[in-house]
């Protein structure tokens, strides 16, 4: 298993992020949507683990992130894929890959930016 550090990484102004919008964020070739709901900020995986769809191009539905493509919503504190979580049969197990959850950040807000904590290798032999 592969160790790993994290690191705060400034991703935007928090003006640039009213409540309601979606924003992308891009951190070392990794593409994070940044969501204000009611004022809390998230930051997820921008790939939509369904098909790939582009996240930072999503809506908010009732406080779920929606991805453009084909209308899957995340639930942004926890990751999981509400909908359409039980439209497929459960004896079509291949399909369960496309219900995966988003990865999630921690996000922090100081000084009217906003961070989030981006997980990296720890080079092997560091301590």
């Amino acid at each position: 298993m592969k160790k790993t550090s994290g690191r705060w990484v400034d991703v935007a102004a928090l003006a640039d992020l009213p409540p309601g919008k979606v924003v992308r964020a891009e951190i070392a070739g990794r593409v994070l949507a940044l969501v204000n709901v009611d004022g809390v900020v998230h930051a997820v995986d921008a790939i939509c683990p369904h098909q790939g769809g582009p996240l930072e191009q999503g809506t908010l539905w009732l406080g779920k992130l929606q991805c453009p493509w084909h209308f899957f919503l995340f639930d942004l504190t926890t990751g999981a894929n509400v909908y359409p979580k039980k439209v497929y049969p459960v004896d079509m197990p291949e399909l369960k890959c496309q219900l995966a959850p988003l990865k999630l950040f921690p996000v922090r807000v100081e000084n009217g930016r906003v961070y989030a904590l981006v997980e990296e290798p720890v080079p092997p032999g560091s301590s």
